[in-house]
């Protein structure tokens, strides 16, 4: 880590929606490099979904969607602007009640820009999201990263996820 960049976690507000879909859309595009399966669907169809998914999270109380503000001290009332730069999002699963564990949080996106990359983000993200999931009485996170993604699986096993299951897929033909 070259730096330990200045800002902080906080939870993020409506009224940056799209923002945070352009964070959300900026990892997903980072996906698309390692396997094409991860490319978004072209034009604004798809941002606007991204926005109507982020809403909807926003309302379920199973979810958090969390923000790295660079610019914590900007007050959206006095017109100052955030700098959003990183992105994660926590849900709760609920299982079926025939297991003995019956709830397990999900990181489902962790990203930050290029600019603030390796400066300890992604790090404080996770750890915020950890909070998140503790208060909430969950003791197992679940996560899954693309085999191809060499940087990721570095940054989640380095702390201290480990192996569970492969994910397997196969396309079919057209008949």
């Amino acid at each position: 880590m070259s730096s330990r960049a200045s800002g902080r976690v906080r939870v993020a507000r409506m009224q940056e929606i799209d923002r945070v879909a352009a964070l959300w859309a900026m990892i997903t595009e980072h996906h698309a490099g390692l396997d094409p399966l991860f490319r978004m669907r072209r034009g604004t169809v798809a941002r606007g979904e991204l926005r109507e998914l982020l809403r909807a999270m926003a309302r379920d109380p199973d979810a958090e969607i969390l923000v790295f503000d660079a610019n914590p001290e900007a007050d959206a009332a006095d017109g100052g602007e955030s700098d959003l730069v990183g992105l994660c999002i926590v849900r709760i699963d609920h299982a079926p009640p025939i297991l003995e564990e019956t709830e397990r949080a999900e990181i489902t996106d962790v990203g930050v820009r290029p600019t603030h990359r390796r400066q300890g983000v992604a790090r404080r993200l996770v750890e915020a999201a950890f909070d998140w999931i503790r208060d909430r009485g969950v003791e197992r996170v679940e996560l899954q990263v693309a085999s191809g993604n060499a940087e990721g699986q570095a940054f989640w096993r380095a702390l201290g996820f480990a192996d569970l299951m492969d994910v397997l897929h196969k396309r079919l033909e057209s008949r």
